[in-house]
């Protein structure tokens, strides 16, 4: 009986430090790389470039698709004025626009996303890895997760408190000696 009590509590006082090493939580942070990088680099040319070149893609789509839209409304007259051959090829028109509407978005968009990349790469992105690597050390995070402004949707649920994103801009901002405001 003494045994059996003795091994027992040595059990205990051999289980007592891993119950209090798994009763402790490891302090996770998350990161919008997406939007490091176009607050505190977005006075760069590189990052003036990508955004002209996205302005000019956002204009243009506006463009080719205002151009559908009447074109469909053109349609929809010609429709009710019974007049099929304008019909007709006014819908030959509409798809082939709408094509090239798609061609474009595709192409365009993987030129502006290689663009942006190309943003993400050499000495930004170590001065960016060097600032996340102070944040997380300084404010006691274990794993950092990056993120990128399209991709919110991967988290089901999160609390805000674990995004550093605004600290390693503003950490940037100070090592590049800029006030938070881009100034």
């Amino acid at each position: 009986m003494k045994g059996i009590l003795l091994t027992l509590a040595a059990c205990i006082a051999l289980a007592s430090p891993l119950a209090a090493q798994t009763q402790q939580v490891t302090k996770v942070g998350i990161i919008d790389f997406t939007k490091v990088l176009l607050t505190a680099y977005k006075d760069t040319k590189g990052y003036r470039d990508y955004d002209q070149a996205r302005g000019d893609y956002n204009k243009e789509i506006s463009t080719r698709t205002k151009d559908i839209t009447d074109l469909q409304s053109q349609k929809l007259d010609a429709d009710k004025a019974g007049n099929k051959s304008l019909s007709l090829s006014l819908e030959k028109t509409i798809s082939d626009r709408q094509k090239d509407l798609d061609t474009y978005k595709r192409v365009k968009g993987a030129i502006l996303m290689q663009q942006l990349g190309g943003l993400m790469t050499g000495q930004v992105l170590q001065e960016i890895y060097s600032v996340v690597k102070y944040v997380a050390e300084t404010g006691g995070y274990a794993l950092i997760l990056r993120i990128d402004t399209d991709a919110r949707d991967l988290f089901l649920y999160r609390i805000p408190e674990i995004d550093i994103t605004d600290d390693v801009v503003q950490e940037i901002m100070k090592r590049q000696g800029k006030t938070s405001g881009g100034q």
